[in-house]
């Protein structure tokens, strides 16, 4: 057999033996999906400006102290002193979730991840271009999550998600999550 042929046969004999090892262990131990709202603060852009926004959640816990998590961001907009309008237009993050259970039904947690932030600043006259600073990198937070039942719980946080020199942007959040 030539090399290319070997591969193929190592890998479709690797597959059958992993394929089904897969379909009996279960990798996730729960899932959620959530909704909340987001008090924001950016400081960048000779802005520094605080607003509300929202977001989504969507997670997956593999052990007890081990997940992943995601981040969806938007909306929240402040007018400011110098007669420009900062908004929020999108943060997109993915996190590793460490996790720590006390008792039952209540969790500490640390999220480690990267982000992406873009904001847009209008200016005072229509005849002025639109500003859209970004940025993009590592983001650490600290939460806390409360079971309200089995499938509901409710979270708080508070995350840095994106901060280098001329643009910080940091957020709380409180999380309605439904687990399944």
């Amino acid at each position: 057999m030539t090399g290319p042929s070997k591969r193929a046969l190592l890998g479709i004999g690797l597959s059958a033996l992993i394929v089904p090892a897969l379909g009996q262990a279960n990798p996730i131990e729960e899932a959620y999906i959530g909704a909340g709202l987001m008090p924001w603060q950016y400081e960048g852009a000779g802005e520094d400006v605080e607003a509300i926004g929202g977001r989504l959640v969507g997670g997956v816990m593999f052990t007890d102290h081990l997940g992943v998590e995601a981040h969806f961001a938007w909306m929240g907009e402040e007018d400011t002193a110098s007669r420009r309008t900062v908004e929020l237009d999108s943060v997109d993050s993915v996190f590793v979730r460490i996790n720590r259970r006390f008792g039952e039904g209540f969790d500490l947690y640390a999220l480690a991840g990267y982000t992406s932030v873009q904001m847009v600043i209008r200016p005072r006259f229509a005849s002025d271009n639109d500003e859209s600073p970004s940025a993009s990198g590592v983001s650490i937070g600290l939460g806390a999550e409360w079971a309200i039942d089995p499938q509901w719980s409710v979270a708080l946080d508070a995350i840095d998600y994106a901060s280098e020199p001329g643009f910080d942007f940091e957020a709380l959040g409180a999380t309605l999550r439904w687990h399944f």
